[in-house]
């Protein structure tokens, strides 16, 4: 008889065995963090699930921050908070993102959170198992730029729950009738069905407004034209769900982002 495969085959069975056991169902595979590029996001494609199994389920609100309900400033630092319920071990991914999937700004990871993939992600050092568990990191804010600004996330909630979750904060406008708009009105705001646009445009030049979910994907493009100096008003029709949307007004002179509900 061989012994020596005899033992190492021993030896790997034993190894398995453990290995199998540490992944019971209060697991996280990623026990010192997740590897780079799972937060969800549309670049990512992919969630904790697709390492651990089980399945993701899209939350709300397990992603905030003290960034000012008028929208963050560039160059400024600002505290985000990482939110999870459930019983169990819990671990988190998030990046924050343009629409193409660039990291926007500088992450600074705080207790118990780490940098991975050059900084584009943070996520967890160990599992927490409190219920709710936090994790508090920093950001700072681009030092150009006006696009909203989509933190994605991914949070694993046991090997066999993840949750999936997001956060858009706009840029601050305070100020961008120093950039040529000024006077923008949207009215009737919430909106049932119809909605207009109004304001003053001190040149011409083209005019685009876009209708954004909260994931930052354009959903509609409600107008792109070009617009002659003064004033500028148009109608549309909402022929979307009840909820929270963004309306992005783009044109030569600047850029505005404005909530729209919808009833």
């Amino acid at each position: 008889m061989n012994y020596k495969a005899f033992y190492t085959l021993s030896a790997g069975l034993m190894l398995f065995i453990v290995l199998l056991g540490s992944f019971g169902p209060d697991s996280v595979t990623s026990s010192a963090g997740a590897p780079p590029g799972y937060t969800n996001s549309p670049a990512d494609g992919k969630n904790c699930s697709h390492c651990m199994g089980g399945s993701a389920t899209a939350v709300t609100d397990w992603i905030t921050s003290d960034v000012p309900a008028a929208g963050y400033m560039n160059d400024s630092v600002y505290t985000i908070t990482v939110t999870a319920t459930g019983a169990g071990k819990k671990g988190f991914e998030v990046s924050p993102q343009d629409l193409t999937g660039n990291l926007v700004g500088t992450l600074f990871a705080g207790s118990g959170s780490k940098l991975v993939g050059s900084g584009s992600y943070i996520t967890h050092t160990a599992p927490k198992t409190a219920t709710p568990s936090t994790w508090t990191f920093t950001w700072k804010a681009p030092s150009t730029g006006n696009d909203d600004i989509i933190f994605y996330g991914s949070i694993a909630v046991t090997q066999s729950q993840t949750k999936t979750t997001t956060m858009t904060i706009t840029k601050n406008t305070v100020g961008i009738a120093e950039q040529g708009i000024t006077g923008l009105k949207v009215f009737p705001n919430p909106v049932k069905d119809k909605f207009a646009i109004g304001m003053q445009l001190p040149r011409s030049g083209k005019v685009r407004i876009e209708l954004l979910n909260l994931r930052g994907f354009v959903i509609a493009v409600l107008t792109d034209e070009f617009s002659t100096t003064g004033s500028f008003s148009r109608e549309f029709a909402v022929n979307q769900p009840a909820g929270m949307y963004l309306l992005r007004i783009r044109t030569d002179n600047g850029l505005l982002t404005k909530k729209l509900i919808v009833e």
